[in-house]
């Protein structure tokens, strides 16, 4: 009795001087009670349920966003990592080359079936440089068309042996073939009319003059000693009369080189010719073309040389309009004009064959599946072709 009588005095006494409203707010406060603190509650819960918006948002229409943001990286705008990738592909093309060797050719003059063996193959890394750059002009083959879709540029092409991925050396590796420019010259003497003995003669007794010629795969590519496919061309000045003539009216005295001159140039020529094919650090945008392009056929060191890709090699290629993707990304790479033309002028005018169009090869318009027909532009073939989904295979661990 006398404890709780205490007990109760002393609490009169602390709430008179104030003691218990103190400890009242004491218990009375929390995170959020003071001005500052509950403001930065506020701030919380608010950002909060923005996050929450935002994440619902994501999750319903952020497919879509992040599809549509990609999708405008895709058209092959000017300094763009896409046009960078499409420039300088991330995978190496090749050329695979084989030929057939005629075993038996004495016996396919006589009527014969021929036998034939598969050689190769040799493999050519083969590299496509759309934005050359004109050493003369400074300018690039690459430009964008006023029309605000369309793009044109001019490839030209390299090849560099892969000795790696082939079966042996091409320089070493010979085959016997038929004579495709004895074959070409008796094709087109054939329905001549007067003068066609003459003329089959003059094929027969020029160059290599047999019906089969066994050749190096490299020299048949890039080119080989005959006379005949130069028989239109002039021959040089300083190579006199052709072996077996006697030039008449050549003068010896004016002759400004002497023998030991002509083998050191015939031997500087042959050194740069192999240096310029060898050298891989050469800038394949800004290099001097025109010193390295050769022509299907020509005389060099007094001898004619021909070979069937002898020009494809350096040479720039016809020019080439396609849509950008800027304007609509549907179009992208949708060809419109071959060689400044928007039909091909190769096949029966008006045909079906000789319509352009179809899709550059290099690059494609998003959303293609694999089972989707492609309609492709092949500029090799002179047309487009329709390729179709079959199966799924393998190649090459592919």
């Amino acid at each position: 009795m006398t404890e709780s009588v205490t007990k109760t005095a002393e609490e009169q006494t602390a709430f008179l001087s104030g003691k218990q409203k103190l400890e009242y707010e004491k218990e009375e406060k929390g995170c959020c009670h003071s001005r500052p603190t509950r403001y930065c509650c506020l701030t919380t819960g608010i950002l909060g349920c923005l996050l929450l918006l935002l994440g619902l948002v994501v999750l319903v229409a952020g497919q879509g966003l992040l599809e549509r943001a990609i999708l405008k990286t895709m058209a092959l705008h000017p300094g763009s990592d896409r046009l960078s990738s499409w420039l300088n592909p991330p995978v190496q093309a090749h050329l695979e080359g084989y030929g057939f060797h005629v075993t038996n050719p004495e016996a396919v003059m006589q009527g014969k079936k021929p036998i034939l063996k598969e050689v190769g193959p040799f493999v050519y890394k083969a590299v496509t440089i759309k934005d050359s750059v004109d050493k003369d002009t400074g300018k690039e083959n690459l430009e964008y068309n006023e029309d605000g879709e369309t793009l044109t540029y001019r490839p030209r092409k390299f090849y560099f042996f892969d000795r790696s991925q082939s079966v042996g050396d091409p320089e070493t590796t010979f085959i016997t073939i038929p004579n495709v420019p004895l074959l070409t010259g008796m094709a087109k003497i054939r329905d001549m009319g007067w003068g066609k003995g003459t003329a089959a003669g003059v094929v027969k007794n020029t160059g290599l003059g047999t019906p089969f010629i066994n050749v190096s795969f490299s020299g048949l590519l890039w080119g080989y000693n005959d006379e005949l496919p130069c028989l239109s061309h002039t021959r040089p000045d300083e190579c006199g009369a052709p072996a077996g003539q006697v030039d008449m009216f050549a003068d010896d005295s004016d002759d400004e080189w002497g023998d030991d001159d002509w083998k050191r140039r015939k031997r500087s020529a042959g050194r740069y010719k192999r240096e310029t094919e060898e050298d891989k650090d050469i800038d394949l945008k800004r290099a001097d073309f025109e010193s390295m392009q050769k022509p299907k056929a020509e005389y060099v060191d007094c001898k004619c040389e021909w070979g069937l890709f002898r020009d494809r090699n350096v040479t720039l290629r016809k020019p080439v309009k396609i849509h950008h993707g800027m304007a609509d990304l549907s179009k992208k790479g949708w060809v419109e004009e071959f060689d400044s033309s928007p039909i091909l002028n190769f096949w029966q005018p008006g045909s079906t064959c000789d319509k352009l169009g179809g899709q550059d090869a290099a690059t494609l318009s998003p959303g293609v599946k694999k089972t989707d027909a492609m309609d492709m532009f092949i500029s090799l073939m002179c047309r487009r072709i329709n390729l179709e989904y079959e199966k799924d295979t393998n190649h090459l661990g592919l």
